[in-house]
């Protein structure tokens, strides 16, 4: 029985090119082997359907013939597999839609996009992350740091070319100067033509007939490298930020990568913070808690005095608006919060006894 192929891949006969395409990518991704919801006859259907109805041709000759078609339609490949007959040629390198995108999906097949030097230009080298441990105040206040790296760096002899100085440049042997090779997969789907970045002069089209003799001819060497940065104030545990082109360098042209670092603010003595907010803990004695006090604490910008009202709780809580943390935004700061904390006394003078003794019985 002729199949309906807009029935299978639940268009309309008069659909677009972009609905057809659109309802292809969705059905294949829903029905792929490797899905929970997959199905592989039906996979197999839907790209025989696509193959048809997003060629024009293909398609032309479909809508004329009807079920003739399918017996009509010579092969390509000579039959090599695939359904139907069909061969598929896909052009990784540059992405082209839909196997570009759905296969590069389903098999990890891919490659990066453009090609020879263009591609080296674009090519960016790999970020990396480090934590760093530094202190409440170099969080409050920002402060310069400098650390020793050892990373990705370009070689000096060669300057990243990979080349010996002065030497010729030649076409890639493996590429033939194209900046691409090619590779044939036999798939249970088909035969696939992927087209991948030459390796050998990655992407270039062209290789030094000498290789520089400290890199090998690879652009790039370890080195140690000092950097020196700003903490942003305000900066909180594990959060993050970025140095830009600082982290490992890649030959011929292309960009360094960033350096990505995470805050480690380590414990205070005195200061616990939230957000941008502070707190610490005021031991307080039975008198001062009783009648009131004033008192000389420590904030990250020097003493102040706290009044510590009468007949205070354990517990409770006095807020000293703007001793918090600085705000990234660069406008206004958290507040400092002190917890008030009843300190029992150890060991009393035989006076103190007397004097709590008297309390108890006015049930103080």
């Amino acid at each position: 029985m002729p199949k309906d192929y807009y029935k299978i891949l639940g268009v309309n006969k008069d659909a677009s090119e972009e609905e057809v395409k659109k309802a292809y990518r969705k059905m294949a991704h829903q029905h792929h082997p490797d899905k929970k919801t997959g199905d592989e006859a039906k996979f197999k259907e839907i790209n025989e359907a696509y193959q048809v109805l997003s060629d024009k041709k293909k398609r032309h000759q479909y809508d004329t013939y009807g079920s003739t078609f399918e017996g009509g339609v010579p092969p390509h490949g000579g039959g090599g597999g695939g359904f139907g007959g069909f061969e598929w040629n896909v052009d990784f390198g540059n992405g082209g839609f839909p196997f570009g995108d759905v296969f590069g999906d389903f098999f990890g097949f891919g490659g990066a996009r453009g090609h020879g030097r263009e591609h080296a230009r674009q090519t960016k080298g790999e970020d990396i992350q480090i934590s760093l441990g530094i202190t409440l105040e170099d969080s409050a206040f920002g402060i310069e740091k400098e650390i020793s790296l050892e990373k990705d760096a370009l070689c000096s002899h060669c300057a990243g070319s990979g080349a010996e100085p002065k030497t010729e440049i030649i076409s890639c042997h493996q590429c033939h100067g194209t900046g691409q090779v090619e590779a044939r997969h036999k798939t249970a789907f088909g035969i696939i033509m992927q087209r991948a970045v030459c390796q050998e002069c990655r992407g270039t089209g062209k290789i030094p007939k000498h290789k520089c003799k400290v890199c090998a001819g690879a652009g790039i060497k370890k080195e140690k490298e000092t950097i020196n940065f700003k903490i942003p104030h305000g900066i909180d545990s594990n959060e993050v930020f970025k140095i830009i082109g600082k982290g490992n360098a890649t030959p011929y042209g292309g960009l360094a990568g960033d350096l990505y670092v995470i805050a480690n603010i380590a414990s205070h003595k005195l200061f616990e913070r939230e957000g941008n907010d502070l707190y610490m803990t005021l031991p307080v004695n039975f008198s001062q808690a009783v009648f009131g006090d004033k008192v000389e604490i420590q904030t990250l910008y020097g003493a102040v005095y706290l009044h510590v009202p009468a007949s205070i709780q354990s517990g409770a809580v006095i807020k000293i608006s703007g001793k918090g943390m600085p705000k990234k935004s660069g406008f206004g700061k958290g507040d400092l919060l002190v917890r008030i904390q009843l300190k029992t006394p150890a060991k009393l003078s035989r006076r103190q006894k007397e004097l709590f003794e008297e309390l108890k019985k006015e049930d103080l």
